[in-house]
Order: C-alpha cells, then structure tokens, then sequence
C-alpha cells in the first residue's frame, strides 16, 4: 500500500519546517556572536534584541500558514485511519497514529 496525498503533503511539509528551522538556527547563533561578540552589548540589551526580534517571527505568516496545513493534514489521516479500521481517533491523537504509527 502506497502514501496517501495527505502523508505525501506532510512529508513535504516536515521538509519545509525543517529547512527553514536549519536557516533559523544557523541567523539565531550568528546573531547571538555577533550581539555579544562584536557589539559588545548587555544581557538587558540582548533581551530586549531577543524580544523584538521574537515579535517579528510571530507576524511571519509562514508559520501560521504552516500550523493550518498541519491541521488540515491531521483531519485527513485522522479520515482516512476512521475508514480504513472503523475506528475514530480523539481530537488528541496525533497524525503519526492516524497513519498507522
């Protein structure tokens, strides 16, 4: 039994997530030589750098764009785990479940 569209479109996903999460870390600790490094800036300065730069990732709509093809992605497996054993999942389980994990 081959994937299903809906584990192929997670697995593309995790991929995306993963990548960019890469990219993340690899800004986050430049950034984080840099601020105490180069800069030489406080613990109270970092912070406040941390915060702004935490409110500017909130306003990035991959992220919410991403939690809701999550969620569509674990209605579909949960569907298709529903009429492959007869059996419904609680809205707690998690997609790997409804895919047989």
């Amino acid at each position: 039994m081959g994937l299903t569209e809906a584990e192929l479109q997670l697995t593309e996903l995790l991929g995306q997530v993963l990548e960019l999460l890469r990219w993340n870390q690899v800004l986050g600790y430049s950034n984080q030589y840099l601020l105490h490094e180069k800069l030489g800036l406080s613990p109270e300065e970092r912070h406040r750098v941390m915060k702004a730069a935490a409110g500017a990732v909130e306003q990035d709509g991959r992220l919410q764009d991403w939690g809701q093809r999550l969620l569509e992605l674990q209605a579909s497996l949960r569907e298709i785990h529903e009429r492959m054993t007869g059996e419904k999942l609680a809205d707690g389980d998690d997609a790997a479940e409804a895919a047989g994990g």
